[in-house]
């Protein structure tokens, strides 16, 4: 008999017995567990016939990043089973996705019934608002599951970051794509954080969308298509997080500008191009402090600049105190300040902080990073040459920069670390970076001594 038939069918017993054990657990859930839970086990395999398929599309090229893509997807059930572990058991369901759960099982049920209209099943609304109205469309669709829920959303967040991979791949040799598709995968931050019911899992899902349209911009001569990718991650961002969409893409129109700027420097333009990034740094500092404005407290029209920033800056504070995990932040009164706080909150925390497992895990995290950037400075010597022709490059390092400054006033390590998750696919990018080839020394080559034959006729 064929040794190939055999092992065929061997596979497609053991996949039907799997299905079949998969199958009568699932109804001994439906008699024993609550709806929360054997709700998840049937939207697992629901998720599965739709990420795969979405897996092997992006990475059809590069079998190699799939299989890695595969295996983070595995990992993201574990992450997300972890999460909502901790929000409902450790935390006694003390966090926002209870509330969103809540409030969106309420929507779906009127949406179902008839009682609202169903475009009601379009998100509306901004930030809480939006959140509540999103998940209420999900629960509409796919049911009313609380773990479900996570992992839906967990998904999406998941498919935020292997289009932040899947971006890399655009840039040919610039990116170690195996090495950084490795980096999102087993990440703690990006298996654990963007895996519930909440803003985090949107917002990577919006950067994903956003990054891979800005890399398409970027590489490919096109307009039109890579701006909808764009358009649909900063407008769903918008929704959310206003502030952090506004960084995106100013972080963006920043790294065109420069990358242009520095092509025309290298063929000698002269003065030309200083003077133009110098009023191109102004007119951006005027767009941004503009829209800046639109976030920062009113108060009254005698205020300074200064005293609203100040004002925003201390109700940040007071907002993100609280909770068991409170640190002082770092001062930014003065610019001389903003290094060491945009390093201090990357870099937060370190092991000697750690006083709890909670703070353990993220403190261990870090230290690997730092050793992974302290063992690949080779990579990191690549930035500076990088940052002065790669426009992704720059997107991705005003993105870390400006985004950490904005966490500084942060003063709830929970807090922050969440919401750090955002910066996490463009902190491993920057350590995936290819170190510059070591130059090879050829041995000199021997000389050639002319061999005469003893037989040959003059």
């Amino acid at each position: 008999m064929n040794t190939r038939r055999v092992s065929y069918e061997l596979q497609v017993g053991v996949i039907v017995l799997a299905g079949m054990g998969y199958v009568i657990a699932v109804g001994w859930a439906m008699a024993n567990l609550s709806y929360d839970v054997w709700g998840a086990m049937v939207a697992v395999p629901l998720i599965a016939l739709v990420m795969v398929p979405v897996v092997m599309r992006i990475f059809r090229s590069d079998p190699a990043l799939a299989r890695i893509a595969y295996a983070g997807l595995v990992l993201k059930l574990g992450g997300t089973i972890a999460r909502y572990w901790v929000a409902f058991d450790a935390y006694g369901g003390a966090a926002d996705s209870q509330d969103y759960h809540d409030q969106g099982r309420l929507l779906a049920a009127r949406i179902r019934d008839g009682s609202v209209g169903p475009w009601s099943i379009v998100p509306h609304g901004t930030g809480t608002d939006f959140l509540r109205n999103l998940t209420g469309s999900i629960h509409t669709v796919v049911g009313s599951s609380k773990l479900a829920g996570f992992l839906w959303f967990a998904a999406l967040g998941y498919l935020g970051t292997i289009l932040c991979v899947k971006a890399a791949t655009l840039f040919g040799r610039t990116f170690d794509r195996r090495r950084y598709a490795v980096l999102c995968v087993l990440s703690p931050t990006l298996v654990f954080w963007p895996s519930s019911i909440g803003k985090e899992s949107w917002m990577m899902l919006c950067l994903g969308l956003t990054v891979f349209g800005a890399a398409r911009l970027f590489t490919s001569g096109r307009i039109i298509r890579p701006l909808v990718w764009v358009a649909a991650g900063v407008t769903g961002a918008a929704f959310v997080r206003p502030h952090i969409a506004t960084i995106w893409v100013v972080a963006g129109v920043v790294g065109v500008l420069w990358s242009a700027i520095g092509r025309l420097a290298a063929r000698g333009g002269g003065r030309a191009p200083a003077m133009f990034a110098t009023v191109v740094g102004i007119a951006g500092l005027f767009v941004v402090g503009n829209a800046a404005l639109r976030f920062l407290p009113s108060g009254t029209g005698d205020e300074s600049l200064a005293d609203r920033i100040t004002t925003a800056f201390d109700e940040t504070l007071r907002r993100t105190s609280g909770g068991g995990s409170e640190f002082t932040p770092p001062s930014i009164s003065s610019p001389l300040n903003y290094p060491g706080a945009i390093l201090r909150t990357i870099t937060r925390p370190l092991l000697y902080e750690a006083n709890s497992i909670s703070t353990l895990l993220p403190a261990l995290e870090t230290t690997a990073l730092i050793v992974l950037a302290i063992v690949g400075i080779r990579r990191l010597a690549q930035l500076p040459a990088l940052l002065r022709r790669s426009p992704f490059v720059v997107m991705h390092f005003l993105i870390i920069v400006v985004t950490a400054l904005a966490y500084t006033t942060f003063s709830n390590l929970a807090i922050l670390v969440r919401q750090r998750s955002l910066l996490m696919p463009s902190l491993l990018l920057l350590l995936a970076v290819r170190p510059k080839p070591q130059p090879r020394f050829a041995l000199p080559a021997a000389t050639a001594t002319p061999r005469t034959t003893a037989g040959t006729a003059r």
